[in-house]
């Protein structure tokens, strides 16, 4: 149950594992798409996509209900049609496909999103985009859910965009991971990807850093600007991002 446990590879995910869930404290999102492309260059992609998906369940259980009575309820109504039809294609995929053109994909998908939150930084929502957008972001997040764990920072972009108030944003968010979260388990059941017992003793190893980082996250949350958040963000993705790539392409 335990194997994956060796020292070093253990404390490096532990490390990943409490940053990631630091930047889900602050932003009510962004745990795996920070985690999983450096995730992935300690584990199989295959273990590391159902880890966090119990993991998050976890950390989606404490923040998304403390915030649900705050969440925009009908923006995700819109998103989460789309997002269904999305993770069933992703899950698809993900038994069929080869790891390593994945994880290229994920690379690319990480470096642009750290330069677009990095480009976006100081940038506020002025006028809201048409909500028939839900569709592409709804079932492109949905795909990048099932291969990834990672379809909250696409929900981010399109939310981003629907809604300015920071406070609503960020409960928005915390509820859509949560809900997302329990499609993903669904998911991992019904194709067998969770039913590992090394995956799961992992998972339960690295729960004391997921709540120390949501911890940590939470009391920081109110001390930091939305742009200095965006710039911390954006650049563990960027550095996340560009790694992967180079460790798959070189």
């Amino acid at each position: 149950m335990f194997e994956f446990i060796e020292p070093l590879p253990f404390f490096l995910a532990a490390i990943v594992i409490f940053g990631a869930y630091f930047i889900f404290g602050v932003s009510g999102f962004g745990s795996s798409i920070v985690a999983v492309p450096l995730l992935v260059q300690i584990y199989p992609l295959k273990s590391v996509v159902p880890m966090m998906v119990m993991i998050d369940i976890c950390g989606s259980l404490y923040l998304g209900k403390k915030n649900s009575s705050n969440a925009d309820m009908k923006e995700l109504k819109w998103l989460f049609p789309f997002t269904l039809i999305g993770i069933v294609v992703g899950g698809l995929v993900l038994l069929q496909a080869p790891s390593a053109p994945l994880l290229i994909i994920l690379g690319v998908f990480a470096v642009i999103n750290g330069v677009r939150v990095l480009w976006q930084r100081n940038r506020e929502l002025h006028k809201a985009i048409n909500r028939w957008w839900a569709a592409p972001f709804g079932f492109f997040g949905g795909i990048f859910t099932a291969l990834f764990a990672t379809g909250g920072a696409i929900y981010a972009s399109y939310l981003g965009l629907r809604i300015a108030d920071p406070r609503a944003l960020r409960s928005t968010m915390a509820f859509a991971i949560f809900i997302l979260t329990f499609l993903r388990l669904c998911l991992m059941v019904a194709t067998g990807l969770l039913l590992s017992w090394p995956v799961f003793g992992l998972a339960i190893c690295l729960m004391p850093a997921t709540f120390l980082g949501i911890w940590a996250g939470s009391h920081m949350h109110a001390r930091l600007s939305n742009s200095a958040m965006r710039v911390a963000y954006g650049s563990i993705l960027l550095f996340s991002g560009t790694t992967l790539l180079m460790r798959q392409l070189i």
